[in-house]
């Protein structure tokens, strides 16, 4: 079973100290909500655009998009993506492993 949190440094006199997966989640929708070229897809109950997986203390971040018509898909791809990873070093001082990001579809 995978885990639902990141520890940022080991257990010492002040405690442990973990970042729960959910916090990433949220990071990456305001990442994708923040740049105007892009929509989030909603979930249903069968398709989950957002993954965050954390196997060995290691953050793996997978969400699926629509890019607004007309845009440059591979220059918002790598914008996006360059985001999620500075956001979430900037707002946990945790660095992601991988942010893959997933064009499903295009808003007309």
């Amino acid at each position: 079973m995978a885990q639902d949190y990141v520890v940022l440094n080991d257990n010492n006199e002040n405690g442990l100290i973990a970042i729960n997966k959910s916090v990433f989640q949220s990071i990456v929708e305001i990442s994708v909500d923040d740049l105007e070229n892009t929509v989030r897809v909603s979930e249903t109950r069968f398709n989950h655009p957002l993954v965050v997986k954390i196997e060995k203390n290691k953050l793996f971040v997978e969400t699926d998009i629509k890019v607004k018509y007309g845009a440059n898909v591979s220059a918002t791809c790598e914008l996006l993506q360059n985001k999620i990873y500075e956001n979430i070093l900037f707002m946990t001082g945790f660095k992601a492993s991988d942010v893959t990001v997933n064009v499903i579809g295009f808003d007309i």
